[in-house]
C-alpha cells in the first residue's frame, strides 16, 4: 500500500506540474523559476506545439484539474507517511491542505482572498481528497 500511495502522489504531482508546464501561461511564478534554472529553454519547443491546443482544452482542464491532483499528491503522501490510518491525532495533517483549499475558495467568493471564486475549484480540490481515502478504504477491505 506504501508503493501504491507513494506512486500515486508521484503521477498526480507530475501531471499536475505538466498541465502547468506545457498548457498555462509563461506568466505564472513557475516560469520565472524554470528560467531561473535554465529550464525554460529546454521545454519552449514543447510548448510552441501544445499552446495550439489549449483553445480546444475545457478550461477545468487547464486551470481546475492541477489544482485537483495536487492535492490528491498531498494527501496520498500524508496516508502514506501515517500508514493508511486516520485518526483524531493525524486527522490535522491529513486534511489540513483540503480544508485551506476549500476555504480559499469561499474566500475568494466573499473577496476576502484575491482570486476568482470557481466551482469547478471546489469540486476538484472535493475529489482530490476523496479520490485517495477511497483507494485506500478500498484496499483495506480487500486485504
Amino acid at each position: 500500500m506504501k508503493k501504491q500511495l507513494f506512486f500515486c502522489s508521484g503521477i498526480t504531482l507530475t501531471i499536475g506540474g505538466v498541465i502547468y508546464v506545457l498548457f498555462r501561461s509563461e506568466s505564472l511564478k513557475l516560469f520565472v523559476w524554470l528560467d531561473k534554472i535554465n529550464c525554460l529553454e529546454i521545454i519552449k519547443s514543447t510548448r510552441d506545439r501544445t499552446l495550439k491546443i489549449t483553445n480546444v482544452m475545457p478550461n477545468w482542464m487547464l486551470y481546475a484539474l492541477p489544482d485537483g491532483l495536487w492535492l490528491s499528491s498531498y494527501v496520498c503522501l500524508m496516508l502514506m507517511i501515517w500508514k493508511n490510518i486516520i485518526n483524531k491525532e493525524n486527522a490535522v495533517w491529513i486534511f489540513s491542505m483540503p480544508i485551506m483549499a476549500v476555504l480559499s475558495e469561499v474566500g475568494q467568493f466573499f473577496k476576502i482572498f484575491p482570486g476568482t471564486f470557481d466551482w469547478m475549484d471546489v469540486v476538484m480540490y472535493l475529489l482530490g481528497t476523496v479520490f485517495p481515502l477511497m483507494i485506500c478504504r478500498k484496499n483495506k477491505t480487500n486485504n
